[in-house]
């Protein structure tokens, strides 16, 4: 299951380095443009995966998954039939509406299938299978654009991938497999009550909300974290992408002991430590000046490792968190709430970048991430405690 998401992953970002080249150099976009092109298929991503995931609980993870990547693998191939930019955008929400079924189904349908101690090992396995196909699939389309001297073979090969990626679904997904009662034989309104009950949880709410603060923390730093490493520590762009490689494909090898870890240490302590790490190396990056590896290095460490450690485990709680049979609104849920974070942390890291100077973003997200910290510390403490009165 892990492997389909890998591999549909591996699809989308192929995509990913050749569509603004495409639309700036062959159609002659602007950068605004190319800006709205990728903000709705983000937009829509985000809108759409907690009905996904809801959806997935009603009628089973394969249906939803393998739907969702036809959808999207028609994408890639319509590119490079438009000849007008503006189309790109009413392309990406039919794209991003696929994008969007993929995730929450998949990890509800692996949850569901690693109930107890074990959860969070294969939340990791998800998070490994995730982080290779996003380290890979950039230089991936690059490799193959370069070589034939067109954009095409990237854009047929990304089609080639999501469409594999939904073979791959109808063969090892399994509805009927899922342990417990499926929720697409509960009745609708016990499913529409499991919903509300999960919406409702002051908890659950919380968590979502934690979610939320932390992406906002890191979504700051995704338009300008290139643009300090080459300005500020003056690296090189080969440097800068393989650092990019080297550390994402290193977080995804980490991802399966860090679940490991979770599970044996607890996943609540895994989070609380694994979030405290991401604080701790936000606030070194702003010192990572000019030719200051050493400090670039160790933050680098402490993200990474944090990344590895706290991910399977959150995810693990999340699916904990949901009612019987809405893990895949759950799913989508916690997805959407990161997905906003992800779409209001860039317009506020650009600003900050822009109007108060290059540290300003790094200051920000590493004040959000600690909040983020100190917030997760007291929700999963009062999780706890929530949890041992209701066993009383």
């Amino acid at each position: 299951m892990a492997a389909v998401v890998g591999v549909a992953e591996l699809g989308f970002a192929t995509v990913i380095p050749l569509l603004p080249l495409y639309l700036r150099g062959r159609l002659g976009a602007s950068a605004t443009l190319i800006g709205v092109v990728v903000a709705t298929f983000a937009a829509v991503e985000t809108v759409f995966k907690t009905t996904w995931g809801s959806l997935a609980d009603r009628i089973g993870s394969r249906p939803v998954i393998v739907g969702g990547l036809l959808l999207s693998s028609t994408a890639p191939v319509l590119m490079t039939l438009l000849r007008s930019a503006w189309l790109f955008v009413p392309l990406r929400l039919i794209d991003g509406m696929g994008s969007a079924a993929l995730w929450p189904a998949a990890a509800a349908a692996i949850a569901d299938r690693a109930e107890g101690a074990g959860r969070a090992t294969a939340m990791g396995t998800l998070n490994m299978c995730f982080l290779t196909g996003l380290a890979l699939g950039p230089s991936l389309g690059l490799f193959v654009s370069g070589s034939f001297g067109s954009y095409t073979p990237g854009f047929y090969l990304a089609s080639a991938l999501l469409l594999g990626a939904a073979g791959l679904a109808l063969l090892v997904f399994r509805d009927d497999g899922h342990r417990g009662r499926p929720a697409s034989h509960r009745p609708l309104g016990e499913r529409a009550g499991g919903f509300v009950q999960a919406i409702r949880s002051p908890v659950f709410r919380a968590m979502l909300f934690v979610a939320f603060v932390q992406m906002i923390g890191v979504g700051l730093l995704a338009p300008i974290l290139v643009i300090y490493a080459h300005d500020i520590v003056r690296l090189s762009d080969r440097w800068i992408g393989s650092l990019f490689l080297v550390m994402v494909l290193a977080v995804a090898l980490a991802s399966i002991p860090g679940g490991r870890l979770a599970d044996r240490a607890g996943r609540s302590r895994a989070v609380v430590w694994g979030m405290a790490l991401a604080s701790a190396g936000m606030w070194l990056l702003p010192l990572a000046g000019r030719g200051n590896l050493l400090v670039l290095g160790v933050a680098a460490l402490l993200l990474g490792g944090s990344y590895a450690v706290s991910s399977p485990a959150w995810l693990a709680l999340m699916s904990e968190a949901a009612p019987r049979g809405s893990t895949g609104m759950a799913m989508g849920a916690s997805e959407t709430a990161q997905g906003a974070g992800l779409i209001i942390g860039p317009l506020l890291g650009g600003f900050l970048y822009d109007r108060v100077g290059a540290q300003a973003p790094f200051v920000g997200s590493a004040a959000l991430l600690t909040a983020g910290t100190v917030l997760a510390l007291w929700v999963l403490t009062l999780r706890s405690g929530t949890r041992c009165s209701g066993a009383s």
